[in-house]
């Protein structure tokens, strides 16, 4: 069975590259710290580590999302910045959903588009 993860990433805040990138760092480390002990980051690792990078449109989207991967059983992971530099304090910016089996992703996330 195929594992991944997706990052999930509001593309209304205007951030930078760099900013997306921590960001996304950041939702993928906390993700694979969560999973940790479970085989689905075992077989995750195993995998390669596959990862996939999606944009919603702002902040509603995000939500969508990530009720829909919880009303799945998916695990997810929100980031919040901490407001040092581009977005203010608090600001909801991305989440992860996985490491989880690629299918079960999928039917969550079918409908967006890479960043």
């Amino acid at each position: 069975m195929a594992t991944k993860l997706a990052l999930v990433v509001r593309t209304d805040l205007d951030m930078g590259r760099g900013k997306i990138a921590a960001q996304v760092a950041h939702a993928a480390v906390t993700a694979a710290l969560a999973a940790l002990d479970g085989d689905s980051f075992r077989r995750w690792i195993e995998d390669g580590q596959p990862k996939v990078v999606l944009r919603v449109p702002g902040a509603a989207g995000l939500d969508e999302v990530i009720t829909r991967a919880r009303a799945s059983g998916l695990p997810v992971e929100l980031v919040h910045d901490a407001g040092r530099t581009q977005v203010a304090a608090g600001t909801l910016t991305c989440c992860a959903i996985g490491p989880a089996p690629t299918d079960l992703i999928d039917a969550v996330t079918a409908d967006l588009t890479l960043l």
